[in-house]
């Protein structure tokens, strides 16, 4: 178990890539547990996509919303809502550590007094190679809390067919798949990784020959290739909400990985926190 700072009143600096299908509800569950106990924190949504008709199945937008930027409307609908702060950043996809690490320099939390500042960084994304960038900032930082959740795309036929023509085969791959995820909380402080974060976990992340940037994929072209589920991306959104329940009210990690699987029913299966530390400021 992982047990925070306590000799200041803690101030959680929140920064999430990512605002689609598990983001957006990450967002909405996490801010809205900040105002339930009352955190002291701010929260910046970082992704630079635009709210689509297709979408709105899925993902927690409205009709009204297309058109418009999805962190922008996320910020601006739950920060009125809640009466937390929260920043947008739509300006192009955050692609290296530099400006990854801007995104953490707002220093408003200085005018609330001596604070345990702790900087948590989301990762609600789907392709690897903004997880290797992430993963070289996590290990440049002195103190970071690390959550990244990833799920399984549905198998689908990439052609583009109608499902109406699938094939026997390609209607039972599309059927079996799409219905697991999972949560990998890493934690570095003072320098040293106290849990390993989700590309240590699983090597091939870093193993990925992933050169192209999301700025040079379209995201209609992911969401062909592996469309995902609404069920799993609300369970994998409530794992890492879990998370924050226990960081907020309890302040401590006591668990490193969380495995989701919905096919039949709803399982999970957690992997407590192998080290036992307080950490200091």
């Amino acid at each position: 178990m992982i047990s925070l700072p306590t000799v200041h009143p803690p101030f959680f600096y929140i920064v999430q890539l990512g605002s689609g299908g598990n983001g957006s509800y990450i967002l909405q569950q996490v801010v809205q547990m900040m105002n339930i106990f009352n955190v002291a924190g701010c929260y910046t949504i970082a992704d630079p996509d635009t709210v689509e008709s297709k979408n709105l199945g899925n993902q927690l937008f409205i009709p009204k919303d297309v058109g418009f930027k999805k962190a922008e409307v996320l910020a601006k609908r739950y920060s009125g809502h809640y009466q937390i702060p929260i920043r947008s950043y739509t300006r192009e996809f955050v692609q290296d550590e530099t400006m990854l690490r801007q995104l953490f320099s707002y220093r408003d939390y200085l005018a609330l007094g001596r604070r345990s500042f702790i900087p948590i960084l989301i990762s609600a994304v789907d392709n690897n190679f903004t997880r290797q960038m992430m993963h070289r900032y996590f290990e440049s930082e002195d103190n970071l809390i690390y959550l990244d959740v990833g799920i399984e795309g549905a198998k689908v036929p990439q052609d583009g067919r109608s499902r109406e023509n699938w094939t026997a085969q390609e209607e039972e791959n599309y059927r079996k798949s799409g219905w697991v995820g999972q949560v990998v909380c890493g934690v570095r402080w003072k320098g040293e990784t106290l849990l390993p974060p989700v590309a240590e976990v699983f090597p091939d992340v870093l193993e990925d020959d992933d050169p192209i940037a999301p700025s040079a994929t379209a995201c209609s072209e992911i969401v062909v290739s592996e469309p995902q589920r609404l069920l799993t991306n609300k369970f994998a959104a409530l794992e890492v909400v879990s998370f924050f329940n226990e960081i907020f009210s309890e302040n401590r990690i006591s668990n490193h990985m969380s495995y989701i699987t919905l096919q039949s029913k709803v399982k999970v299966r957690t992997i407590q926190a192998s080290a036992d530390v307080t950490l200091q400021i």
